[in-house]
């Protein structure tokens, strides 16, 4: 159901981000994925952003240094780290 059209996001992987987790009222791109357990250090996340590997709600994210604002977390950020690994982030 992940993967089709439509997608159901209710059994996906999941993390609570709390206030604290944004400066500001944003987060960077690699600290979300640290957050969520799907980078072991920024400099993996650098490598998977450059080389095109993340995904996030259906956009490529292109740029490291890329915020997030909490607004964006309204409906829980769909993160895809390469083909097959799925997250959600929500506030």
């Amino acid at each position: 159901a992940l993967f089709g059209a439509g997608a159901d996001t209710s059994n996906m992987p999941t993390t609570q981000l709390s206030d604290e987790d944004f400066a500001d009222g944003q987060i960077a791109v690699l600290d979300l994925l640290l957050k969520t357990g799907l980078i072991p250090s920024k400099g993996e996340g650098r490598r998977l952003v450059q080389q095109g590997g993340l995904t996030v709600n259906e956009e490529k994210v292109a740029d490291f240094n890329k915020t997030f604002a909490k607004e964006d977390f309204a409906k829980g950020l769909v993160i895809k780290k390469g083909k097959k690994v799925f997250h959600k982030a929500v506030l």
